[in-house]
C-alpha cells in the first residue's frame, strides 16, 4: 500500500493547496513541501527492497475487458528503480521549489492557482513514471501537458502565444503516443506496460516495432524539447521563475526522458531508433548550445542550456547499452540539480537587481556574495568542471559514446567535445554576464533574504556533496538500469578519476579552450548576440502551418458553408458510396456470400415483411414526389413507422418501441424548423434532380448490396450466441439488448451518452449565438388567430396523457433488465409529453425552465459516472453489481439506466425549448400583436407561407429583426 500512499499524498497536496494559501498565502510552500517530502521519505524508505529487486506495485481493476479476451485495464502502478529515481526527483526538487516560492514570490497575487496547479503538476509527474498501464501513463502524460500549459498560461498575456505554442506541440506528443499505445496494446493484448515490454511481438514483426519506436520518440520529443520541436522551451519563460525551474529540472522535460529510457528495453537494438535519438540529440545539442551563447536574457539562456543537455542525455541513450542508460541516469541527476539552482538564482537576480538582461546589469559579485558564489559553483557544475558531479555525468556520457567504437563513434565524440565547449561559453556567460562585466551601477543592490537565496542554492551546491558519496549512487543507478536492461546488465563505477582516457583528453582540451574563450569575451559574445543563422524559426514555421491548417478548414468548410442540405448531404453520401463499392467489390470473399435461407426461422412469416415493406416504399415515393415540407415532414415519420413495424416484425419489440418514439419526437422537432422555411421546396434545377437521382439509386443499390452480403442471409454470429446463452447467467436479466447496453458494452455507452450531453451544449450554443440561423429572438414565426382555440383538444387530452405518460415512463424504466424497456426508452416516453405539452400551449414557449435541461443532462451524466465507480468495488470501472432487495433483483446497472434516462430528458427538453421558446417570457404575446396587426395574411410572408425563386440555392428565409417592426419595439419596451 506504500506506493498508493505516496500518490493519495500528492494527490492530497492538490486539495489542500487552495485552502494552505488562503490561510497562509505564499507561505504555503512550505506544508505543501512538506507533504512531498513525506512521499519521497515513504519511498526512500523502501529503497533497500527495490535495489535489490523486489519493486513496489498497486493494481486495481478499472475497466474489465477493454482489450482482448479478459484483457483489463487497472489502475497499475509499479515502482522498480528506473520509477523511483524519477518520482524521488519530481518530489525533491518539488518541495525545494515550494520553499524558493514561498519567499520568491509576491503577497496575494494568484497564489492560489500557481500552488494548486505546481501540486497537480507534481502529482501528474508522479502518476506518470510510476504507471504500469498504458492508459494510465497516457492519462498522466497528458495532465502533464495541460499542466504546464495551465502554468505558463497564468503569466497573462505575455505567455499567452508560448503557452498555446507548448500545447499545440506537446498534444501533438500526445496524439503520436497514444497511436504508440494502442498498438503496442492490441499487439501484444494487453494494456500492461510490463507485459507491453517483454512481448514476444517486438521481435517476430519487425516492422511494427519500427514504426513504434518512431512514434515514442516523437512523442519524447515534443516533451524534452528536441529539435524540431525545441522552441516551445523558451518560451515557456514567460511563466513564474519556480515553474521554470520545476518545468526544466525535473517535470515536462524529465517525462520525455523518462519515456525513452523506459522504452529503451524494447528499442535499443532497433536501427531506426539508436539512429533517430543520436542524431537529433546531438543536433539538438549543438544547435540549443549556439543559440544560448547569443542570448542576453539570463532564463532564455538558461532554457537553451536545458535544451541542449536534453539532446547530450536523448543521444546518449541512443547508444543504447546499459552503461549508456546509467550515463543518461547519472547527468539526469545532475541536471536536475544544477538546473533547478540555476533558475532559482537567476530568480533571486531577477528579484533583488529588477532585471535578468545582462546589458542591464552590472557587477553584483561584491553586492550579492552568497548569490553569485551559488551561481558559480551551479554554473561550473554544467560547464563540467572537476570535481563536480556535472564533470562525472559528462564524463559519463562520454565514454558511452566511445562504446559505439569505430568512426561513428569518434564522430560522436568529437560533436560531443563541440557541444561541450559550448556548455563552457555559455556558463561563463551566465557568471560574468550577471555578475562580473555590465554598465549599470549596482550600489543599490543588496543580498537576497536567506529564505530566498539558501533554498534556491541547495540543489546547485549538492553538485559538491555528490561527488564525496559516488559509491552510494552505484546501487540506485544499478536498480534503475536492471528495470530496463534486466537483473545484472549494470555495474556502474561512479568516480571523479578513471585513469588517462579518451573522454578525459577531450575534456581536458574544453576546458582549455573554455578558458581562453572567456578571456575574450568581450570580443565575440556581442557578435553572436542577436543574430539569426536561418531564415526561419520554430515559431514561423509553427504559425505558417496554422495559417496552412486554417485556409484548409476554410475550404473543407465551405463545402458545407450553405443552408442547403443538399451541400450538406453531397460529402457524406460520396464517402458512403465510396466506401460501399470499394469494399464490396474491392475486397475478397463478397462472392462467397451464402444464399441459403437463414436457419433461425425468422422467415416463416415472410409474407408479413410485405406489410412494413409497402409503407416504406409509399412513403418514400411520395417523398419524391412531394414538393410540400409539411408533406414531407409526414412522410419522413411513416418511413419510421414501417421500419419500427419491421423491427416488432422481427421480435425486436423494444427496438421498435425506440424507434417509434424517436420518430414521433423528430416530427415535432423536424416541425419545430420547418416554420421558419417556405411551405414549398424550391424547384430544383433539372441538373440538380439528375445528379440525385444518380446518387440515390447508387446509394439504394450500395446499401442493399451491403445489408445482403454481410447482414441479410447470415445466421447468427457466434458474438450474439454467446450472449443469447450467456445474458441471463451473468446478469439476471432476459432483455439482452438492455443487459449489453448497461453492462456488457457499458463503457461504450458512456461514451455515447456524453456524446449525447455535449449534443444538448452544442444545441443551446447554436441556437442562440449564430445569427444567420433565424431561431432568435423576434424571429419565431407567430401562432395565427385560432391557434389558441385549435390547441384545446390536446389540452385537454394532455391532461388525461400526461399522468398515464408518466406511470408508462416509471414501468418501461424498472422492466428494462427483464423486458422491453430501459431509461432511454423510457425517457423518450415522458417526452413525448413534454412534447404534447408543446404542442397545446397554442404559442411559442418553454416546455421547462431555461436551466432544466442543462441540469438534467449534467445531473445524467454525473450519474452515470457514478454508477461506474460503484463498479470499482467488485472488479472494475462500471461493472454491475446485482443483489436482492425486498426479494426484487437489483443491479447498480439501474444507476446507470437513470444517468441515461435524464440525459436523454435533458436532450430532449433542450432541442424544444431551443427551437420552440422564445428567449424572454412575453416577447412572443408582443411579436404575435404587432405581426398579426402588420400581416392580416399570416400565410404572405412569413413560416411555411413564404417562397423563394425556384434556383435559389438557400432553404432558409432572412432572419426577421425585431428592431425592424417600431411597433415590435413598442411592446419591447412596454414589457420592460
Amino acid at each position: 500500500m506504500t506506493l498508493l500512499v505516496v500518490v493519495l499524498i500528492a494527490v492530497a497536496a492538490v486539495a489542500l493547496a487552495p485552502v494552505a494559501v488562503r490561510m497562509m498565502d505564499r507561505t504555503a510552500g512550505w506544508p505543501l513541501a512538506g507533504l512531498l517530502l513525506l512521499a519521497a521519505g515513504l519511498l526512500a524508505r523502501e529503497l533497500p527492497g527495490i535495489v535489490s529487486g523486489t519493486p513496489l506495485t498497486y493494481d486495481a481493476v478499472w475497466v474489465s475487458g477493454l482489450i482482448g479476451a479478459g484483457g483489463d485495464v487497472t489502475v497499475s502502478l509499479r515502482a522498480d528503480g528506473l520509477g523511483v529515481f524519477f518520482a524521488l526527483l519530481a518530489l525533491v526538487i518539488g518541495a525545494v521549489v515550494f520553499i524558493y516560492s514561498a519567499a520568491y514570490l509576491p503577497k496575494k497575487e494568484g497564489n492560489t492557482s500557481f500552488y494548486t496547479i505546481m501540486t497537480a503538476f507534481t502529482a501528474s509527474v508522479l502518476l506518470l513514471v510510476l504507471a504500469n498501464d498504458a492508459v494510465v501513463l497516457f492519462i498522466a502524460w497528458e495532465l502533464v501537458s495541460i499542466a504546464s500549459f495551465l502554468l505558463i498560461a497564468r503569466s497573462g498575456s505575455g505567455g499567452e502565444a508560448g503557452s498555446m505554442r507548448t500545447l499545440i506541440l506537446t498534444f501533438f506528443g500526445g496524439l503520436t503516443l497514444l497511436a504508440a499505445l494502442a498498438i503496442a496494446a492490441t499487439s501484444v493484448g494487453s494494456t500492461n506496460i510490463q507485459e507491453i515490454l517483454s512481448s514476444d511481438v517486438w521481435g517476430q514483426r519487425p516492422g511494427l516495432t519500427t514504426l513504434v519506436a518512431l512514434l515514442v520518440a516523437t512523442s519524447a520529443f515534443t516533451k524534452a524539447a528536441q529539435f524540431p520541436f525545441h522552441f516551445w522551451l523558451p518560451e515557456a519563460m514567460a511563466a513564474a521563475t519556480p515553474v521554470s525551474a520545476f518545468l526544466h529540472a525535473a517535470a515536462v522535460v524529465k517525462a520525455g526522458i523518462y519515456l525513452l529510457i523506459r522504452f529503451s528495453t524494447v528499442f535499443s537494438d532497433v536501427t531506426a531508433w539508436q539512429v533517430t535519438l543520436i542524431c537529433v540529440g546531438m543536433a539538438t545539442a549543438i544547435m540549443s548550445a549556439i543559440f544560448a551563447v547569443q542570448k542576453t536574457d539570463l532564463k532564455h539562456l538558461t532554457a537553451y542550456s536545458t535544451v541542449s543537455h536534453l539532446g547530450w542525455i536523448v543521444a546518449t541513450i541512443g547508444v543504447g547499452t546499459p552503461f549508456a542508460i546509467a550515463a543518461a541516469l547519472v547527468h539526469t541527476l545532475a541536471h536536475a540539480l544544477f538546473k533547478s539552482s540555476l533558475f532559482m538564482l537567476i530568480g533571486v537576480v531577477d528579484h533583488q537587481a529588477g532585471s535578468r538582461d545582462i546589458r542591464r546589469l552590472g557587477k553584483l559579485y561584491d553586492k550579492m556574495p552568497f548569490t553569485f558564489g551559488s551561481v558559480v559553483i551551479a554554473a561550473a557544475s554544467m560547464a563540467a568542471v572537476p570535481p563536480l558531479f556535472g564533470f562525472v555525468s559528462k564524463e559519463s556520457m562520454l565514454t558511452a559514446f566511445e562504446e559505439l567504437g569505430g568512426a561513428a563513434g569518434m564522430a560522436l565524440l568529437i560533436t560531443a567535445g563541440v557541444a561541450a565547449l559550448l556548455t563552457f561559453i555559455y556558463s561563463a556567460k551566465i557568471v560574468f554576464g550577471a555578475f562580473v562585466d555590465g554598465p549599470r551601477d549596482m550600489s543599490d543592490v543588496k543580498e537576497a533574504p536567506v529564505a530566498l537565496w539558501l533554498p534556491a542554492a541547495l540543489p546547485g551546491l549538492m553538485s559538491v556533496v555528490v561527488p564525496l558519496l559516488l559509491a552510494r549512487l552505484n546501487a540506485p543507478i544499478d536498480a534503475a538500469v536492471a528495470s530496463v536492461a534486466g537483473p545484472g546488465s549494470s555495474h556502474s563505477h561512479l568516480a571523479l578519476w578513471h585513469g588517462i582516457t579518451a573522454p578525459l583528453i577531450v575534456s581536458v582540451l574544453v576546458l582549455i579552450l573554455g578558458v581562453v574563450a572567456t578571456i575574450a569575451r568581450k570580443r565575440y559574445w556581442p557578435a553572436f548576440e542577436g543574430r539569426a543563422f536561418l531564415p526561419f524559426d520554430g515559431n514561423g514555421v509553427l504559425a505558417g502551418l496554422q495559417r496552412a491548417l486554417t485556409a484548409l478548414g476554410r475550404v473543407l468548410g465551405s463545402l458545407a458553408d450553405s443552408l442547403n442540405p443538399t451541400r450538406h448531404m453531397a460529402m457524406l453520401i460520396s464517402l458512403i458510396l465510396a466506401l460501399g463499392f470499394v469494399t464490396l467489390f474491392g475486397t475478397k470473399g463478397v462472392d462467397g456470400i451464402p444464399l441459403a435461407p437463414r436457419a433461425d426461422g425468422l422467415d416463416s412469416f415472410w409474407y408479413l415483411d410485405l406489410v412494413p415493406f409497402l409503407v416504406v416504399v409509399a412513403s418514400v415515393a411520395g417523398l419524391v414526389v412531394s414538393r410540400s415540407r409539411l408533406t414531407a415532414a409526414v412522410l419522413v415519420g411513416t418511413v419510421g413507422v414501417g421500419i419500427s413495424l419491421q423491427m416488432l416484425l422481427l421480435g425486436a419489440p423494444d427496438v421498435a418501441l425506440t424507434q417509434f418514439l424517436v420518430e414521433s419526437l423528430t416530427v415535432i422537432v423536424i416541425f419545430l424548423a420547418l416554420r421558419h422555411q417556405p411551405r414549398s421546396f424550391p424547384k430544383a434545377p433539372r441538373r440538380r434532380s439528375i445528379i440525385g437521382a444518380v446518387a440515390a439509386v447508387a446509394t439504394g443499390v450500395v446499401v442493399f448490396a451491403a445489408v445482403y452480403g454481410l447482414l441479410g442471409r447470415h445466421d447468427r454470429s457466434e458474438l450474439a450466441m454467446w450472449y443469447i446463452d450467456n445474458a441471463y447467467d451473468i446478469a439476471g436479466g432476459n432483455n439482452i439488448v438492455a443487459v449489453i447496453i448497461v453492462e456488457f458494452r457499458g463503457f461504450d455507452t458512456l461514451g455515447e451518452l456524453s456524446v449525447l450531453g455535449m449534443a444538448a451544449v452544442v444545441l443551446a450554443a447554436f441556437v442562440s449565438t449564430m445569427p444567420r440561423y433565424p431561431f432568435l429572438r423576434g424571429t419565431h414565426p407567430n401562432p395565427f388567430g385560432q391557434s389558441q382555440l385549435n390547441s384545446l383538444p390536446l389540452k385537454k387530452a394532455l391532461k388525461l396523457a400526461t399522468p398515464v405518460l408518466a406511470v408508462l415512463s416509471v414501468l418501461i424504466f424498472f422492466r428494462g433488465h427483464t423486458a422491453p424497456g430501459g431509461g432511454f426508452v423510457a425517457a423518450l416516453v415522458m417526452a413525448t409529453a413534454f412534447g404534447m405539452s408543446y404542442m397545446s400551449q397554442g404559442s411559442d414557449g418553454k416546455v421547462v425552465s431555461r436551466r432544466t435541461p442543462i441540469y438534467l443532462t449534467g445531473v445524467g451524466i454525473a450519474v452515470a459516472i457514478s454508477a461506474g465507480f460503484l463498479g470499482l468495488l467488485e472488479g472494475g470501472f462500471l461493472y454491475a453489481i446485482h443483489g436482492h432487495v425486498l426479494g426484487q433483483h437489483l443491479t447498480t446497472s439501474l444507476i446507470f439506466d437513470g444517468g441515461i434516462y435524464l440525459c436523454v430528458l435533458g436532450m430532449l427538453t433542450m432541442a424544444i425549448n431551443a427551437l420552440g421558446g422564445y428567449l424572454r417570457a412575453g416577447v412572443g404575446e408582443a411579436h404575435e400583436l404587432n405581426y398579426l396587426a402588420e400581416h392580416p395574411d399570416p400565410d404572405s410572408t412569413l413560416g411555411m407561407g413564404q417562397d423563394f425563386p425556384e434556383d435559389t440555392d438557400e432553404d432558409f428565409p432572412r432572419p426577421i429583426n425585431p428592431a425592424d417592426s417600431p411597433k415590435l419595439m413598442f411592446a419591447a419596451k412596454e414589457e420592460k
